[in-house]
């Protein structure tokens, strides 16, 4: 029972990190294009799918590899500022607050050279105004998805509390829990808000006040929302 529950855990977390995804594009204009992370730049453009004309898309990090000239520790930041949501105190990162990585927001569309779009990677569409502009718009619970890159295998278990302001009397606690296991190259990073903090609109957005950092894992929850340039 031990060996099954362990390869059940390890099948998963191959699954959540190299899985090919494949699935539809909302509002995708009806053109072929390239999917590609720009996280090193737009003369570095990482392909790593397509998306055709019936809106149909196929992506995959395992192809993804970081131009040479881009992939030293200087055009990379540390990790503990390198997820959506930081932590304050570093040192809950330990040894690894320091190791060199590199986020990616959101995927861009390209075609004919040219920056097309860009998808947001949602469970919730609601989520998308709120990605835009975080101060005008309100967090909703669901999730939301990005990709890191790093050079090593690594471990994050830990919760981070952080104060957050609302307005001049009030401050509220904010808990960003990690709990991921990330590996060498390319990583869907899933963020789960589990909780959000109903402010006075008029002072400014509710915010998310639980948030659990893990790897990616129902794909079926994802929502590809497609907004366009030209």
């Amino acid at each position: 029972m031990k060996k099954l529950l362990i390869a059940f855990c390890l099948l998963n977390y191959l699954w959540g990190n190299t899985q090919e995804i494949t699935g539809k594009v909302e509002n995708h204009k009806k053109s072929e294009m390239d999917i590609v992370i720009m996280a090193f730049g737009m003369d570095n453009q990482i392909i790593v799918g397509k998306v055709d004309k019936k809106a149909n898309f196929s992506v995959n990090l395992e192809i993804a590899t970081v131009p040479e000239s881009q992939g030293s520790d200087d055009n990379m930041g540390p990790l503990y500022w390198s997820f959506y949501f930081k932590c304050l105190d570093s040192d809950k990162f330990g040894v690894y607050k320091e190791k060199p990585a590199k986020k990616e927001d959101y995927l861009r569309l390209v075609a004919n050279n040219m920056w097309a779009g860009t998808v947001f990677l949602v469970s919730d569409p609601a989520l998308v105004p709120w990605l835009e502009s975080v101060g005008n718009y309100n967090a909703v619970v669901g999730s939301f998805y990005e990709v890191l890159y790093l050079k090593e295998d690594l471990t994050l278990d830990f919760t981070c509390e952080n104060q957050v302001y609302v307005d001049e009397n009030t401050t509220a606690e904010v808990a960003y829990i990690f709990d991921i296991e990330l590996k060498k190259g390319f990583n869907w990073i899933q963020y789960d808000i589990e909780e959000v903090y109903e402010t006075n609109p008029d002072i400014r957005a509710s915010f998310p006040a639980k948030v659990r950092i893990r790897n990616m894992e129902d794909t079926a929850k994802m929502k590809w929302i497609g907004t366009y340039y030209y």
